[in-house]
């Protein structure tokens, strides 16, 4: 069944919906760097118009740290996961994994700034919990060069663990957390807090990251990859402007 038609059919006779989107590639284009990823004013107001709703409880679930995430957004009404949900808040909904601790990022950053001058292009971004090694801006052919660089850092490191996703390694604590978790977390306390019935939950997302969520929320979920790549998820959609419209369905169905 296409999924809009599927999605109408489930959010039909009152059902709730829980919904957890990635941001970069999925509500927003990927672009040359972090700053550029601007969340166009038509989408912010789709997703306020769902906010809103007391049928529906939206979460935002990025790499990109907490406070970044929070500010891009800039919406009352949804719940936050930064740093792959190692910090989550929103909706009265606070969290920070017990074990992710600041001191080995900071120190793995230090590492990784000692190195960088080696690599022209390639920049970090640091996000308490996690820092990025960004390289989009590298040449293909240093590009092993840069995974040079982050396996010997990991060797060294070894309470920090790295997630590779669009031309980054994130370096983030090794407590066994990733977004698979993070949303099944998220999906089980924005669901208890919807009137009583039927609740659908769907997520979205781009990047490998994005797999363990799929698998986590098998058979819970409508779950959609966006992009052609293989993947775990039930539906792929092809970019984000078909996830865009999306949005636009589901706030006609639930929104006031």
């Amino acid at each position: 069944m296409p999924l809009l038609d599927r999605l109408d059919r489930e959010l039909g006779e009152g059902a709730g919906l829980v919904a957890i989107f990635d941001y970069d590639g999925t509500l927003t284009p990927l672009v040359s760097t972090p700053e550029a990823a601007v969340l166009a004013p038509s989408v912010r107001a789709t997703l306020a118009r769902l906010a809103r709703s007391e049928r529906v409880r939206l979460a935002i679930l990025s790499g990109r740290g907490l406070s970044d995430l929070k500010a891009r957004v800039a919406l009352n009404d949804v719940v936050y996961g930064g740093c792959h949900g190692l910090e989550i808040a929103g909706r009265d909904l606070r969290f920070r994994h017990p074990r992710a601790r600041a001191a080995d990022i900071a120190a793995t950053r230090r590492e990784l700034a000692d190195a960088l001058p080696a690599v022209p292009g390639a920049r970090l971004e640091y996000k308490g919990l996690a820092v990025t090694l960004h390289y989009r801006g590298v040449r293909p052919e240093r590009w092993s060069r840069v995974q040079e660089i982050a396996s010997s850092v990991l060797r060294r490191r070894r309470t920090v663990t790295v997630i590779q996703g669009h031309r980054i390694f994130d370096f983030m604590p090794r407590v066994g957390w990733n977004k698979g978790q993070a949303a099944r977390w998220m999906v089980r306390r924005m669901a208890s807090t919807l009137p009583r019935g039927r609740v659908v939950v769907l997520y979205a997302g781009d990047d490998n990251t994005d797999e363990t969520a799929f698998a986590a929320l098998r058979h819970r979920a409508l779950t959609i990859r966006v992009g052609a790549t293989p993947t775990a998820a039930q539906y792929s959609v092809q970019g984000v402007r078909d996830v865009q419209a999306l949005l636009r369905r589901m706030a006609s169905a639930l929104a006031a």
